[in-house]
């Protein structure tokens, strides 16, 4: 089906691999054929052409390398002041999760370290009122625009003249809030779809956008509670294209192809393990070795495979590095290509299809407090969250207290999960995971229904079709 939208041009910036995933794949992109589109990409060459897969990946649709803008000159205090702001956002909204990822963070600061985050944390309570907060949200923007020249931005805009700049993320990074600030100085709409279900919580505050898309009414209440300047008619519930995946059976290999693809043997039976970034879990390699040691000594466990999923943001090779000898973990890498330096390459629908395949055939999705444990419940395998905070025999550089951040809260008390807060806890999930997968079944449902919003394998076109209608109000 193609969303019928009046002739215009739609400029989308897609500055993280999760772009390609929602947009290209889940056939987004294939809803518009009535717009012309720019996708502005990381070191995109078209001298590079002919590349049979961007071709392919692409086709149809106009490609153009994202400009980083250049340092025009350093002013002293700027990162200061937007830690002061994230700070004083999460004071006056009362998320708990700066509190519980600042701790981490700065386990390991310096005595002048400490001493900075004293002053932020100072400033950021003195910053709370609304008319403070938002004098300091603005400052940021101007100081911003001294330190960056955002004129090449402004001059690739120019040249495509879109009716609109749809981003597909919203966490700060090289190209955003350059990209939409230009965009704004030329009077271009900006329509935003909220990434991930952490990141009204767990960034800082983010950028005003003219639309926003979001996964469920519980985000869209967040979003208006947390930016008191957006209207509710700014913002649609149109759930997530990440998920539509799930519901679509070309993605869902069958079980012998799946054990196949992830070289495991005919008929073997596996728990998936989803592995967290470096930056949460420096250790979570050492627990994974433990955790199949543990798995061997058990009666019951000790003849099926652990599959780990390594995180698309992740060095895959420092898993290898430590579990090299463990003949019963087999990896299975988030992409089949390797992602450069920042984290980007072009998935493939098999990367996808592999995902969603080996948690289907799993018996059950093992993680600590990722969102693959959405993905599974989905899918309806059984979900086990470990949780070693207060285990003495496992590694202390993991970060299990984000099982109470904001965003992950509210799938714990779902029901959802199970905890396993020990090692004895962990073999006894996992055994009742295998005899009794569907005892959660009703609640990993609810908190699908909760977190996700509908998940019917067609968020791809509500999106296209809120795109383009916004588009079609907007046209040049």
């Amino acid at each position: 089906m193609v969303i019928k939208a009046d002739q215009g041009k739609l400029a989308i910036l897609m500055p993280m691999v999760w772009s390609i995933r929602n947009l290209v794949h889940s056939g987004f992109l294939d809803y518009l054929k009535n717009l012309d589109i720019f996708l502005l990409l990381p070191n995109f060459d078209p001298t590079n052409e002919p590349n049979p897969v961007l071709s392919d990946l692409f086709r149809g649709v106009n490609c153009q390398s994202l400009i980083i803008p250049p340092v025009k000159s350093r002013f002293k205090g700027f990162r200061l002041l937007r830690e002061i702001i994230q700070s004083a956002f999460s004071r006056r909204n009362k998320i708990g999760s700066y509190a519980i990822y600042m701790k981490w963070f700065s386990r390991n600061y310096s005595a002048p370290m400490r001493l900075r985050q004293v002053i932020v944390e100072f400033f950021g309570f003195l910053a709370q009122p609304a008319p403070i907060f938002f004098s300091l949200y603005g400052l940021y923007d101007k100081l911003y625009r001294k330190e960056y020249d955002i004129f090449p931005i402004k001059k690739q805009l120019k040249e495509i003249n879109p009716a609109v700049l749809f981003t597909t993320v919203n966490v700060e990074d090289v190209y955003e809030r350059a990209y939409v600030l230009a965009a704004k100085e030329l009077g271009i709409p900006i329509i935003n779809a909220i990434l991930s279900f952490d990141n009204l919580t767990s960034k800082s505050a983010h950028l005003i956008y003219d639309y926003y898309l979001v996964w469920n009414r519980g985000m869209k209440d967040q979003l208006l509670h947390f930016y008191p300047q957006v209207r509710p008619e700014q913002v649609e519930v149109t759930g997530t294209p990440q998920f539509d995946f799930h519901r679509k059976p070309e993605f869902v290999w069958e079980r012998d192809f799946t054990l196949s693809r992830l070289g495991l043997p005919v008929n073997s039976k596996y728990f998936l393990y989803g592995a967290s970034p470096f930056s949460l879990t420096p250790k979570e390699p050492q627990l994974v070795k433990m955790l199949s040691e543990k798995m061997r000594q058990n009666e019951i466990l000790r003849d099926y495979w652990l599959v780990v999923r390594t995180h698309p943001k992740d060095d895959w090779e420092r898993w290898r590095k430590e579990t090299n000898n463990d003949q019963r973990i087999i990896f299975s890498n988030a992409w089949d290509s390797t992602p450069d330096e920042t984290g980007w390459t072009y998935p493939t629908t098999d990367d996808l299809a592999r995902l969603t395949s080996s948690l289907a055939h799993s018996s059950a999705c093992i993680n600590i407090a990722s969102t693959i444990s959405l993905d599974a419940a989905i899918l309806n395998r059984p979900v086990i969250g470990i949780d070693f905070e207060n285990e003495p025999n496992a590694p202390r550089e993991i970060l299990y207290e984000e099982y109470q951040a904001d965003h992950y809260r509210p799938l714990v008390e779902s029901g959802g999960l199970r905890l396993a807060h020990n090692w004895e806890e962990m073999m006894n999930l996992m055994i009742d995971a295998i005899q009794f997968p569907n005892r959660d079944l009703a609640a990993r449902q609810n908190m699908v229904q909760q977190e996700c919003g509908v998940v019917d394998g067609n968020s791809a076109r509500r999106l296209a079709a809120a795109v383009s209608g916004f588009a079609a109000k907007h046209r040049s």
